[in-house]
């Protein structure tokens, strides 16, 4: 009976070891909280910041198209032809500043993901166990020379928050 009860003992405490992760309810809300304002951080800023590489990247196209000309002379003061000034740098800048916008806005679902989770972890119950040193009156004569081991498995069920 003696070894049933040890390796019951010693079988439940490993179990709820590796289950546990070793994070409690504070630290893993905690997380959620920042996670979540990540989240929140990146989808709001990702629209701003392709709405304004979009913008940029219809100017440069409509002024390739339209065009600032200027008239070229020679060094005799003869008219050659006329230059066309390029936009590509505002063509490149407003493609990367789109692309860059709109991945931060689809970063912002994987931390409202990992927010929920951490949210519903720290939530669930969670089975902790622990040993403790007790003493019993009366036992072997004496009060403090008699130490006992005690095994305590809690269940523990957070509320609120």
């Amino acid at each position: 009976m003696k070894t049933l009860l040890t390796l019951l003992t010693l079988l439940l405490s490993t179990s709820s070891n590796f289950a546990q992760n070793g994070s409690d309810y504070d630290e893993l809300m905690q997380k959620s909280r920042k996670a979540r304002t990540t989240s929140t951080i990146l989808v709001a800023a990702g629209p701003v910041i392709a709405a304004g590489g979009i913008g940029t990247l219809i100017y440069g196209l409509l002024q390739n198209e339209i065009g600032d000309s200027r008239v070229i002379y020679d060094n005799n003061g003869n008219f050659i032809g006329y230059e066309d000034k390029k936009y590509t740098t505002e063509i490149v800048v407003g493609a990367t500043g789109a692309a860059v916008g709109i991945a931060m806005a689809l970063t912002s679902i994987h931390f409202s993901k990992k927010a929920r989770d951490l949210k519903r972890e720290a939530r669930g119950m969670k089975l902790k166990s622990s040993t403790e040193s007790i003493s019993i009156p009366g036992l072997q004569n004496g009060f403090a020379s008699n130490r006992a081991r005690q095994f305590k498995l809690s269940l523990l069920i957070p509320i609120g928050k």
